[in-house]
């Protein structure tokens, strides 16, 4: 008797899947049967993964739309219309020292004062004029001098030289430490009291009338009765005095050429540029201080005390 034998179907599906058709009956490839929590666990984790790429895209989306936004706050030229300044504006009032040739004295047991450090030459101060623009001939721009109110101290703290010198927009403002600030100072030339000290710079519009050709005036392009210590509009006194906004800053550095004590013994020197210490808004008790100050130091008509000042007269 023979028995009917059924042939065996060829599976010909892949390994792939059959191992799909196995994990959507809840199988696992080798026949088992999955736990429940396993399959918890799968569809959990499908879930994350794309909770997952969608906040990625979306964080994506959200970089490309702000884009456009952001470059349009940065200050620079712009197509589409004229920028804005993002963060804290320029300070209107800066502090600095100098040292130019105070003599290098090495610290010891029995030092007093300062030592370790002296001055090997001139110091450099540039500021620059942010503010307005550089081609007033372009439709809807228009200059705009701000002046630096300068205030020059020794190092016994007290002022020796003022000036106010004006600086146009986009103009740079080269000032030689020893050349144009100290080479004047109301105490004399004396080489203990002008070569290390306190500058104060205060970033202000310009207060009295300008005055060109033909008019009689202070000799710097100032009204006729300001002191020498006005340029170009600029004067740093109580008269007519001045106050500070945040329409009016300056940007600026100083280099100085120093000695400082060396490791094992002698000195070094070099050069070294740092930014003005910003001193913000300033301190409105100090600020009128300084322009007090000024104007009794300058007001003898004796031009003693007054800095020397690099003007722009542009018309």
């Amino acid at each position: 008797m023979f028995s009917r034998v059924t042939p065996a179907v060829a599976d010909n599906k892949s390994r792939l899947q059959r191992e799909n058709q196995a994990l959507a009956k809840g199988e696992n490839y080798f026949g088992g049967k999955m736990s429940f929590h396993t399959r918890r666990e799968n569809r959990v984790r499908n879930h994350t993964i794309k909770g997952l790429a969608l906040a990625a895209g979306a964080f994506l989306v959200a970089i490309a739309l702000s884009a456009p936004a952001n470059a349009a706050t940065l200050r620079r030229g712009a197509t589409g219309g004229s920028a804005s300044v993002v963060g804290a504006l320029p300070g209107e009032v800066f502090w600095t020292y100098y040292d130019t040739t105070q003599t290098f004295v090495p610290c010891t047991s029995t030092t007093v004062g300062g030592c370790n450090v002296g001055g090997n030459g001139d110091n450099i101060i540039r500021l620059i004029n942010p503010n307005g623009s550089a081609n007033p001939g372009i439709a809807g721009e228009s200059q705009q001098f701000v002046c630096a109110m300068i205030y020059v101290f020794d190092d016994d703290e007290e002022m020796g030289e003022c000036c106010g010198c004006p600086i146009s927009s986009a103009g740079l403002l080269t000032l030689s430490v020893e050349h144009d600030l100290t080479s004047n100072f109301v105490f004399g030339n004396n080489p203990d009291s002008n070569t290390q000290g306190a500058i104060a710079i205060v970033a202000a519009a310009q207060n009295p009338n300008i005055i060109t050709f033909g008019s009689p005036s202070n000799g710097h392009l100032c009204t006729l009765g300001q002191s020498g210590a006005c340029n170009f509009g600029c004067d740093p006194t109580n008269g007519p005095g001045f106050t500070v906004s945040t329409s009016d800053n300056l940007l600026g550095s100083i280099t100085h050429n120093q000695v400082v004590a060396a490791n094992g013994g002698g000195s070094t020197s070099g050069l070294t540029e740092i930014g003005l210490f910003d001193d913000a808004s300033g301190d409105p008790n100090n600020l009128i201080y300084l322009q007090n100050q000024c104007g009794g130091l300058v007001g003898g008509g004796t031009f003693r005390g007054v800095c020397h000042c690099p003007t722009e007269p542009t018309f």
